[in-house]
This record gives C-alpha cells, structure tokens and sequence, in this order.
C-alpha cells in the first residue's frame, strides 16, 4: 500500500478508553483468524465439534471488537477506472477468464477463453 491510500480512508475509534480499544482490537484480530476456517467448514458440510468452537470464538470476539475496537471507513468512491470488472472496451472480464479446480490439490486456476 502507498501513502496515498491512507489518505482516503478515515479511522473511527468507537471508545476513548485505550485499554479497552487494545482488548477489542485483539478480539478482532482473533475473530478474523476464525472466519476463514470457518467458512471452509461451512463449505464443506463438516459441522463437527471444530465447527462449533470457531464458531463460538467467531461469535465471541467479532462483537467486541465491532462495538469498541478501531475501524477504518473508505472515502472515496469505487465507481471508475480501476475498480470495475470491465475491459477499457466495455467487455466483461468475467467472460474472458474462467475459474477451474484441480480435483487432486484443490488449487485454482484462471483460463483465458480466446
């Protein structure tokens, strides 16, 4: 990221009580270390006793730190060049690219359609 990034967001501090903020902040660090794990599990159907404790973590901590923690609001707009999923022609890019999944490794990959 340049400098000019933090230029368009602006930082909201939802407590002036700093021990507090620390606290939320380290929730929400947690609860986004959960959430991805989280959504694999979800994904896959396994809704076993893992399932159920990052979910418990997710739902304990995300709270906190949504209510008392730091959070940084965007300022500009996303409309424009650059952030839209069109080519400079007005083609989606979505109809030229395709997404595939390797069976064995579960990686993907993008296609180019010519």
């Amino acid at each position: 990221m340049n400098e000019n990034t933090f230029n368009r967001t602006m930082k909201i501090e939802q407590t002036n009580i700093l021990p507090l903020r620390w606290l939320a902040n380290f929730c929400g660090y947690i609860a986004c270390k959960t959430i991805l794990p989280l959504s694999d599990m979800d994904e896959d159907g396994n809704y076993g006793i893992k399932y159920k404790v990052y979910n418990f973590i997710y739902n304990a901590t995300w709270p906190i730190s949504y209510n008392y923690g730091t959070i940084y609001q965007w300022l500009d707009d996303l409309g424009g060049a650059g952030w839209d999923d069109y080519d400079e022609n007005g083609h989606p890019y979505w109809y030229f690219t395709e997404w595939q999944e390797d069976p064995e490794t579960r990686d993907a990959w993008r296609l180019i359609k010519k």
